[in-house]
């Protein structure tokens, strides 16, 4: 059962546009509806939510919890604008004239591409976020059979799993990487082990081929690690004389998320940063374009739902304080001293599983695979 959401305070005046109604988005629209504020969120997608309604799968992310939660948000008055796509339904400039401060949350929801011949001329290579879109508003891509899905973050995690649910397969991730580098969470990668998923690592492919136009297979090639990159992982080297053919019917890229450039550079004054994302004041959220602000992974690049919450909950703080004029960094960043806690005189004990799903159940289904803790008898 959903809580009551909170009364808002005496209403103001002021209007305050929320682009994008994903986590930061929807967050900023709530804390700011509590706060007396008129706020529209205006979503170009036909469903809100951002990449927990079009991106993680209903088995990681109920869309019930996602609905009700979305309902509460709208209970204290906040308009949420389907299928509203700023620059075209509404422009940047009437944007401006029509609210008093503006919140970009939009997301990443460009695919990066694989960049290897084949990629664009044969049936059956999609991008990662455009499958788990398509699936997620019940219009999967009419594919089957062998499966391989490129890359090793969570993204590339989801796509394994999904297409196992929609009952193509064998399913296999090639990673260029070894697994102790793998960026997706290790409990997802153990659940897609334990689902039946092939994870190949220190693998990558350097061409699609195809036959009458459709995907026949991979042309892969074995690496090995050298010295660190820039990252600090130690980068993935070419082995010569390596290659090897992977036959397969699908191809799902997934190597990466990036923000709609065209479309954010069409707000005049806005800044970016050397990885392409929206430049803002770290502590305010602030851009170069007064009375705009912005958060998420536009912001941060891929990160967690819990860290876009975060943004958009700091994003509400700087707006109230823009539209009354007051000292937008005042008392922050909070600095966090963490509990209190001795350890001493305590035994170390194993931490609990979360009770799931049989494998060979939930890959049947969209169904949610952690049950959840039951309260101690």
């Amino acid at each position: 059962m959903a809580l009551e959401p909170l009364p808002p305070t005496e209403a103001r005046p002021e209007k305050v546009a929320v682009v994008g109604a994903g986590p930061a988005g929807l967050t900023a629209a709530y804390y700011l509806a509590l706060q007396g504020y008129q706020v529209v969120v205006l979503e170009k997608a036909t469903v809100a939510g951002g990449m927990m309604a079009l991106g993680i799968p209903a088995f990681r992310l109920p869309r019930e919890v996602l609905a009700r939660e979305i309902r509460d948000i709208e209970s204290l008055g906040v308009e949420i604008r389907l299928n509203c796509e700023v620059g075209k339904e509404i422009s940047w400039d009437q944007l401006r004239r029509e609210f008093d401060a503006v919140f970009l949350s939009v997301g990443l929801h460009r695919a990066a591409k694989l960049g290897i011949p084949g990629e664009e001329e044969f049936q059956g290579v999609v991008d990662g976020l455009s499958f788990l879109q398509q699936v997620n508003l019940g219009e999967p891509p009419e594919l089957s059979g062998r499966v391989a899905v490129i890359g090793g973050g969570n993204v590339a995690v989801d796509c394994a799993r999904t297409a196992l649910r929609l009952g193509w397969g064998p399913v296999s991730i090639l990673y260029r990487r070894a697994r102790e580098e793998m960026p997706a969470y290790p409990e997802e990668v153990e659940s897609a082990l334990a689902e039946g998923v092939e994870i190949q690592f220190l693998v990558a492919p350097v061409a699609v081929t195809g036959e009458a136009g459709r995907v026949a297979g991979l042309t892969c090639q074995r690496l090995e690690l050298g010295e660190p990159d820039a990252s600090g992982r130690r980068r993935p080297v070419p082995v010569p004389g390596s290659e090897f053919a992977f036959p397969c019917a699908v191809v799902i890229s997934a190597m990466g998320q990036a923000p709609d450039r065209d479309f954010l550079a069409s707000l005049e004054g806005v800044e970016f940063t050397s990885k392409n994302l929206v430049a803002v004041n770290p502590v305010t959220g602030a851009t170069a374009i007064p009375g705009v602000f912005a958060g998420g992974d536009v912001v941060s690049g891929p990160h967690t739902v819990v860290a876009a919450i975060a943004t958009g909950k700091e994003a509400a703080i700087s707006i109230d304080r823009y539209l009354k004029g007051q000292d937008l960094h005042r008392g922050r960043p909070k600095r966090w001293q963490g509990l209190a806690f001795a350890p001493e005189g305590l035994e170390p004990q194993p931490r609990v599983a979360m009770p799931c799903l049989p494998p060979l159940q939930r890959v049947k289904n969209f169904q949610e695979v952690e049950l959840g803790f039951k309260n101690p008898v």
